[in-house]
């Protein structure tokens, strides 16, 4: 069989070669070992072979055939479809955690990669412009974590922007308990320590932004005369009751694990909302709950670096009476308190006739409920009844300003 009848590779070319200078008595069998840098026993069975079938002699004897483990075409097709259709905003690590999971098709993310970069799918890998140094991990669960919000069109681009806040471990990198809201504020987030506080205990610390919520930026001024208890936030009063560390970034590459978490969840979270159709903050908090931080913990959590965990263990009183929003307030002579823009009718407990001028704490709690207590005669029952007095007033005196303007 001639050269020609066979494709060949420069390296399989001089294999070729080196063999017919053997067989021609121009080499000798140690030489060629040498220079091609096999064993003389290789050397023997290649020229064997040369000399039987010419130049496919130095051929594999696999060449040419299907590979035992190679992906048949009705399979190919088949990812190739769902990967354009119903999973076409996964990434390649995410698609493959889906084929496997949701149809039982293991394949690799390389795989996937060579089979649909042709077809478009999937967006250029980002890389850091900057160097930076990594912090090392704490080394227990629940010695120090994270909780941010992020906004973001989780629903979609043709739905209206919402946030996530979500609270997760610095050693281990999970996520532990997230909520869909329309926007970042305090009692969301104390909607978010409550959960993971009553599923795993009290932590150590919480890594935080400076946003308002969680620190005030209320020094000097009016507001620093007005007495002490107007510098820290509810969040702060809150952690101090339960010996939580707060720990504030200055810039958010300081949050690094958090944000990336954040970024992951842009990608992953966004695709398996919009596969499984959920379009609303609260079926999207219970799939994020019950389904997509379980799977996540399962493919992306890592060990602790110790394997005694930091958390204590949760105080024996109501949660929800600590984290909570918390007002002094004195009772009028008709026995009702004002919060915000609402005044709440209080009923006096048994053995006592009245409550006016008493102070009580009213508590403004996540879930939207107000709770009102007395330092001697514990909780008393209360309802809404309408707009606070101070609140009346001020419309009372808008609606004078605007009559003198009109009356000018």
């Amino acid at each position: 069989m001639s050269t020609q009848e066979v494709t060949l590779t420069l390296n399989q070319v001089q294999r070729y070669e080196t063999c017919r200078a053997v067989m021609g008595g121009r080499m000798t069998v140690r030489a060629a070992a040498g220079a091609l840098g096999l064993s003389e026993r290789q050397v023997y069975r290649i020229k064997k072979r040369v000399e039987g079938q010419g130049a496919k002699g130095v051929l594999h004897g696999n060449a040419g055939r299907e590979p035992s483990n190679k992906t048949s075409e009705r399979i190919r097709e088949k990812v190739i479809r769902l990967a354009t259709v119903d999973y076409a905003e996964f990434n390649f690590s995410h698609l493959a955690d889906m084929l496997e999971e949701e149809h039982g098709i293991e394949l690799s993310d390389e795989t996937l990669r060579l089979w649909l970069r042709s077809t478009g799918h999937g967006r250029p890998v980002r890389r850091a412009r900057v160097h930076r140094r990594r912090r090392k991990r704490k080394a227990r669960e629940g010695e120090m974590l994270f909780l941010d919000g992020s906004p973001h069109r989780w629903f979609g681009e043709e739905y209206a922007e919402c946030c996530l806040l979500l609270s997760s471990d610095d050693a281990t990198g999970n996520p532990l308990w997230g909520k869909f809201q329309p926007q970042e504020d305090r009692d969301g987030c104390f909607d978010v320590a409550y959960h993971v506080m009553r599923k795993h205990g009290v932590p150590v610390s919480f890594y935080l932004d400076a946003a308002s919520q969680f620190k005030t930026t209320r020094h000097g001024g009016l507001h620093h005369r007005q007495g002490p208890e107007v510098e820290d936030t509810q969040w702060q009063r809150a952690m101090k009751e339960l010996s939580v560390e707060l720990i504030f970034a200055r810039s958010p590459q300081a949050r690094g694990r958090g944000e990336r978490l954040n970024g992951s969840f842009q990608d992953r979270l966004v695709a398996e909302l919009r596969y499984k159709g959920i379009r609303d903050c609260e079926s999207a908090t219970r799939y994020l709950n019950r389904v997509f931080i379980p799977r996540y913990r399962r493919r992306f959590g890592k060990a602790p670096a110790e394997p005694a965990a930091a958390w204590r263990p949760t105080p024996a009183v109501d949660l929800k009476a600590i984290l909570c929003a918390k007002y002094t307030r004195t009772v009028t002579n008709d026995n009702t308190v004002g919060l915000r823009e609402t005044s709440y009718q209080l009923y006096p407990p048994q053995h006592c006739y009245h409550l006016v001028k008493a102070k009580i704490e009213v508590q403004q709690r996540f879930n939207g409920t107000v709770r009102f207590f007395h330092p001697r005669y514990g909780e008393i029952r209360g309802r809404a009844i309408g707009e606070s007095v101070e609140r009346a007033a001020d419309k009372l005196g808008e609606r004078r300003a605007s009559a003198v303007f009109r009356g000018c």
